[in-house]
């Protein structure tokens, strides 16, 4: 599989089944997944690394260092900067069994996303500063991610959020954009909720 050529045309889910595919039976390396999508594909390997989230199941002990991956990435398209990662992390291997479940269940979600794709709004994404906002965006979505909480939906909505975001500036599509933030405001709702009541608890259980 060559290197992404137009970040804006590539097809997200079918690179995602070609490297599916192409995974060998001890798993794939992110230095190897950076080297086969190129430095053109930084948002597509962002949506790559946050497609197992958007499912039920999520693969365990992954939020964090697929999160900090993420940021890194953002760090790279702001800066403009060389994708640099720590060695620890360039040598982490996701298992083919979970790029196949990926590819299977995540994949046809990004289908259908990629569908409704189409630029417009393109105020909301026609400038460096505006796309570089919306990269911040993602590294927020990121930070919601890896929170260490074991709550349904904990992972899913600033997975979402980041996807948005993601493919909105892919396709030049503001609308996009909008429901990333829109997802990201619904991230940090329910963080708020989950952590009030959690906090009501505690005062109840101490008799405060």
């Amino acid at each position: 599989m060559g290197k992404a050529s137009n970040e804006e045309q590539a097809s997200v889910s079918a690179l995602v089944g070609e490297l599916a595919a192409a995974t060998p039976p001890e798993g794939l390396e992110m230095d190897e997944l950076f080297e086969r999508i190129g430095r053109e594909g930084l948002l597509i390997a962002v949506m790559i690394l946050t497609a197992p989230f958007l499912l039920p199941v999520s693969i365990p002990g992954m939020s964090t260092p697929f999160g900090t991956l993420i940021i890194l990435i953002c760090l790279s398209l702001v800066t403009g900067g060389p994708l640099r990662l720590p060695r620890r992390l360039g040598r982490l291997r996701v298992k083919q069994k979970h790029m196949r479940t990926i590819a299977d269940k995540a994949g046809a979600l990004l289908r259908r996303l990629e569908a409704w794709a189409k630029p417009r709004w393109g105020a909301l994404t026609g400038t460096r500063t505006l796309r570089a906002a919306h990269a911040v965006g993602i590294v927020a979505g990121s930070v919601g991610m890896m929170l260490p909480l074991p709550m349904p939906l904990s992972n899913a909505i600033p997975a979402y959020a980041i996807v948005f975001f993601a493919l909105g500036l892919l396709r030049r599509d503001g609308v996009l954009v909008l429901a990333g933030y829109g997802m990201l405001a619904a991230t940090f709702l329910y963080l708020a909720v989950v952590y009030a009541a959690a906090f009501a608890g505690l005062r109840a259980l101490l008799g405060g």
